[in-house]
């Protein structure tokens, strides 16, 4: 039986070849995510709208429609060459979180050396895939650990990122994932300062009425996931009873992002990324 509230699904890139298979924990496989997009469509979900997304987090609406959320992040150009037409054929749009530093170029960090076969995005593609309803929001400038940052440097990864996308689209860039998925207090406290109004982490769970703005949940898809899983975790949020007992027990404690800064310099019990 599903759980209310909306899935978050959290990609990154889309891979039609063996390469997945050693970059299970990113990438996705072409037959897995049109499966995947068939699945929800079959189902009669639909793509949430930024204005119903709002109208949940800022204003506490309950949505009784099966809605969903993709979302991509860094921008790799498999997802204009197969998913944005997959996604367009059974109704459905995505957000884009864009490292802006890398766009048409390689990746020339090791974290990514897997997916080399793959590239990221051109200006004008992120604009074909903007024009086709997809929201181009931001992943950074150069996809740092931002806990790891000064403040000044800190200030210029979540303000140039911005400042890139809008001058390019001409589009309000409002929202936020953090690279790896982890954050701050400081990191949101700058997120604010600059003006966005949404903030993605990689925490477990569907997203609820009143969720914490700046520290919103997304559900990881990637090449683990057989079929099974991935009908548990849009179902449930989660990917087990365990992971759900265990996320439920990181929101309570973590719920002060102060707290969770200090928790975390004496414990990663956690895990990186999973903030």
């Amino acid at each position: 039986m599903a759980v209310p509230g909306i899935p978050v699904l959290n990609y990154h890139a889309i891979d039609d070849t063996d390469a997945h298979l050693s970059s299970a924990n990113v990438s996705v496989s072409l037959q897995a995510f049109t499966e995947q997009v068939q699945w929800l469509h079959k189902e009669g979900y639909t793509s949430v709208t930024k204005d119903e997304l709002r109208e949940v987090v800022l204003k506490g609406k309950k949505i009784h429609d099966k809605k969903v959320l993709f979302t991509f992040d860094d921008g790799y150009y498999s997802l204009y060459k197969y998913g944005m037409g997959i996604l367009s054929e059974y109704g459905f749009t995505a957000t884009l979180f864009l490292s802006t530093s890398f766009v048409g170029k390689p990746y020339d960090q090791d974290d990514f050396a897997f997916v080399k076969h793959d590239r990221q995005l051109t200006w004008e593609e992120i604009k074909v895939l903007s024009k086709n309803g997809w929201s181009i929001q931001s992943h950074g400038y150069l996809h740092k650990r931002l806990n790891s940052l000064d403040k000044e440097t800190l200030i210029k990864e979540v303000t140039l990122s911005k400042s890139i996308i809008e001058q390019n689209l001409g589009t309000v860039v409002d929202e936020f994932a953090f690279p790896y998925g982890i954050y701050t207090n400081q990191v949101l406290t700058e997120l604010k300062n600059a003006g966005y109004q949404l903030g993605y982490s990689v925490h477990s769970g569907k997203l609820m009425p009143h969720a914490r703005r700046y520290r919103l949940p997304r559900i990881e898809i990637n090449n683990r996931d057989t079929m099974d899983s991935y009908i548990t975790k849009v179902t449930t949020g989660y990917i087990s009873p365990e992971n759900e007992r265990r996320s439920k027990m990181r929101d309570i404690i973590y719920a002060s992002p102060v707290v969770k800064d200090l928790i975390e310099k004496i414990t990663p019990y956690f895990g990186v990324g999973n903030h």
